[in-house]
């Protein structure tokens, strides 16, 4: 982290900078050149006990650790959920010169469990409307349903994109089905085709699950898939946790899920036991997530961002303000790298 010195001038010109950049990159590559890069600076006075509430998705939680921990100089690492056992996290050791079982050591922890709550992407923003969360670093971008209930609050969100992700398919790896079109994905999600054998699979019926309303998995379906189709009436729900869309694909060989791109390859890895399949025959992977950012051909349809957020009446010297500008920052943007996720710097 640079030690440079920023005079309040230079940093309020920063923070409007920052809140010109609101409202781009809404998941278009013709938008997404118009966000705003920060330069570095330095956030002083932060301190485990003083640390704003960052909430966050189960698929950005992470990130949102990994920024925590960097701004507090806490060493961490990747790690195996070793309650699921089917997942991967960020993991962080004590500061150096605590000691392990101490008073301090206690409170710290105690204190990280409190900071590390993730609450998933609808709670957060109306955590974040209701005042109850300082910043958001989410899956997806406000809903139409936050929306409207922030209007009901009196409440303006500050949000702004931070990195890519996409939305991915997968089935039962006996599945023969390789790449389905968006077409196919959507006939399957309106009940057109009901049967694998319609898409080239096995004489079985399709079983065609979803997420909860307002997950940012199921955000993401309506609004990159569906494209104002109505989905189906009565379909086989996936549960409300991230790991629902794998425990139920991987036990039904007739089913079909979707998740994010991010949770899928960074976080459960090779611990699923579920099959991605391509989209227009091509495979969901970083190289071709971008291929599509740029417009480019090869490029995998369903890409999206992850976002920040605030209220937008937060005050700039407040240390929840300064933390959601240095996001923007060419630090904030090596860190969302290092998470797995696609900067917005690689547009």
């Amino acid at each position: 982290m640079s030690s440079k010195v920023y005079t309040l001038k230079r940093f309020l010109c920063m923070i409007l900078a920052a809140m010109l950049a609101v409202g781009c990159g809404k998941d278009s590559p013709s938008e997404a050149g118009k966000v705003l890069e920060v330069e570095d600076f330095e956030i002083k006075g932060l301190t485990p006990y003083n640390f704003p509430f960052i909430d966050c998705s189960t698929s950005t939680g992470p990130l949102r650790d990994m920024v925590m921990f960097s701004l507090l100089d806490v060493p961490y690492f990747w790690a195996l959920n070793v309650v699921t056992g089917s997942h991967y996290e960020v993991g962080f050791m004590l500061p150096e010169g605590m000691a392990q079982g101490s008073v301090e050591h206690k409170a710290f922890a105690n204190r990280m469990l409190e900071l590390r709550k993730a609450n998933g992407s609808h709670e957060a923003y109306v955590n974040l409307i209701d005042g109850v969360t300082d910043v958001i670093i989410d899956s997806r971008d406000i809903s139409r349903n936050e929306e409207k209930y922030a209007g009901e609050k009196h409440v303006k969100v500050e949000t702004k994109p931070l990195a890519w992700d996409a939305l991915v398919f997968i089935v039962h790896p006996d599945n023969k089905v390789k790449s389905l079109t968006q077409e196919q994905i959507r006939k399957i999600y309106t009940g057109e085709i009901t049967n694998w054998k319609a898409v080239g699979g096995k004489n079985l019926e399709i079983h065609a699950y979803t997420r909860n309303v307002d997950s940012g998995s199921q955000e993401k379906m309506e609004t990159l898939v569906m494209n104002g189709h109505k989905m189906i009436d009565n379909p086989v729900y996936m549960g409300g946790m991230m790991l629902s869309p794998y425990l139920s694909i991987e036990n039904d060989p007739c089913g079909i899920g979707y998740t994010p791109y991010y949770f899928c390859e960074s976080m459960v890895r090779d611990l699923h036991a579920v099959k991605v399949i391509a989209v227009d025959g091509v495979e969901p992977a970083s190289t071709t997530i971008m291929k599509a950012v740029k417009g480019e051909k090869g490029g995998y349809p369903y890409y999206s961002h992850i976002y920040a957020a605030i209220r937008a009446d937060e005050p700039a010297g407040t240390f929840a303000r300064q933390i959601y500008t240095w996001l923007s920052t060419p630090k904030a943007k090596d860190i969302i790298d290092e998470s797995g996720y696609l900067s917005m710097r690689r547009f």
